[in-house]
């Protein structure tokens, strides 16, 4: 297996504090709107001490040395206070108010099982002698992989799936990992397969997310269009009334005049 794919996959790994806190800085900017707007009313002094928790927390991330002990202290201490916030406001904030910050979440959890898959694979590479738990690991990990993009693939943000798409590509293509009942053992030979299958029906799920992405770019294009030209419509409407007012008045005055056009 080519070093190059196994040096992408820890790349993406080594990653991790970065990806993490950088959500945790866009949560925190979309509390800061919240407590500002007029809905919440949250009192200033609590609303202080709810961002301080964020960065309290962004700074034990940064301290944490591992990528699992990074994404682990944000769910063991980011999501309880979170969840506390929606539970002390649900009655007086609407549904939708936390939507922006549930969808950073949900990046998140598909992040987080994405090291997982991600960490599985390359194992992988450290299995130099045993060929069939080698590609049995790889195998496990792609499947992990095509899971948790089923869930999850809609809140990636394009540069993470267009890193994912390569990764994938490079286990296809690598000549090394090519299925070849001939010269392989049974099991060596399924997984491989099984490795390849996986990993072309990962590209077919990234294709998909981007069609439909695609298609509803076009549709909320054609509606926006559709909505400026009623709201053009709505504010030339004045101007068209005291138009056809004063042609309405010309007519009279014409027929009375006896003018003819």
């Amino acid at each position: 297996m080519t070093v190059t794919t196994e040096n992408s996959i820890r790349a993406l790994l080594s990653n991790t504090e970065e990806v993490i806190l950088g959500e945790l800085s866009l949560i925190k900017h979309s509390l800061e709107k919240l407590f500002e707007s007029d809905e919440a009313r949250i009192p200033k002094e609590e609303s202080f001490n709810y961002l301080l928790k964020i960065v309290e927390v962004s700074e034990r991330i940064r301290a944490a040395k591992y990528p699992r002990q990074k994404s682990d202290i944000y769910y063991s201490e980011y999501r309880p206070f979170f969840s506390g916030i929606k539970a002390k406001y649900s009655d007086s904030l609407a549904r939708d108010t936390f939507k922006e910050i549930e969808a950073h979440e949900k990046y998140m959890d598909g992040f987080r099982e994405l090291i997982i898959a991600l960490g599985i694979m390359l194992a992988a590479f450290e299995e130099e002698i045993d060929r069939v738990h080698q590609y049995g690991t790889l195998y496990t990990g792609m499947v992990g992989l095509s899971e948790l993009l089923e869930e999850y693939l809609l809140y990636f943000p394009q540069d993470l799936i267009e890193y994912l798409k390569n990764i994938t590509l490079a286990f296809l293509n690598d000549s090394s990992l090519k299925p070849d009942k001939a010269n392989q053992n049974e099991s060596v030979f399924s997984y491989l397969v099984g490795l390849k299958n996986t990993a072309r029906a990962v590209l077919w799920q990234i294709e998909e997310n981007r069609i439909r992405s695609e298609k509803a770019r076009l549709i909320d294009s054609h509606s926006n269009q559709i909505f400026t030209r009623e709201m053009q419509i709505q504010k030339n409407k004045p101007a068209m009334d005291w138009l056809k007012s004063e042609l309405e008045q010309i007519e009279i005055i014409r027929k009375a005049k006896g003018w003819k056009l």
